[in-house]
């Protein structure tokens, strides 16, 4: 039962990734670019005032080298500007005239392939489905721990037996 609760999962959560990351390719292709700067354009657009490029590392969850690859693709295509502001010492990172129609015209097509997936579902059901989906995620994460435990109690079981 719990297995195959975790195959069902597993296969559900793999499933929804490949979709969203399918939309994003998609999404991105009139503009040229690829799915990995679609939550870079996103946080800007959210950050009026500006983000560090530390803080786009967070927000998006990805490594320092792809932001950092990411963020100089955009100030190359005239998206971004790093400006001479600083954010607690660092350079802030804002979007231009045209980084920001670009991304409106990506919000919008968020929007509407948010609305799609989420027309069956009321409000209070939406709630309750992200309220578990945190949840899950947070005993994931905190599952590591257990699991390094585990993988370290096994392997030494393992050289025991050799």
């Amino acid at each position: 039962m719990e297995q195959d609760r975790f195959d069902e999962f597993y296969y559900r959560a793999t499933c929804a990734l490949k979709s969203i990351q399918k939309l994003k390719n998609k999404a991105m292709l009139p503009f040229g670019l690829a799915s990995a700067h679609t939550m870079c354009l996103r946080h800007l657009s959210s950050a009026p005032e500006g983000l560090t490029r530390t803080r786009l590392v967070h927000l998006c969850d990805i490594d320092k080298a792809q932001v950092s690859r990411i963020i100089n693709e955009l100030c190359a295509r005239g998206y971004v500007i790093e400006t001479e502001e600083n954010i607690n010492y660092k350079k802030s990172l804002r979007l231009t005239p045209m980084g920001k129609d670009i991304a409106e015209e990506i919000n919008s097509l968020v929007l509407k392939i948010n609305s799609y997936v989420s027309k069956d579902f009321t409000p209070e059901e939406i709630k309750v489905f992200y309220r578990v989906f945190d949840v899950i995620c947070e005993r994931l994460k905190e599952s590591e721990d257990i699991i390094d435990s585990d993988v370290e109690s096994i392997s030494k079981a393992r050289k025991r037996r050799v």
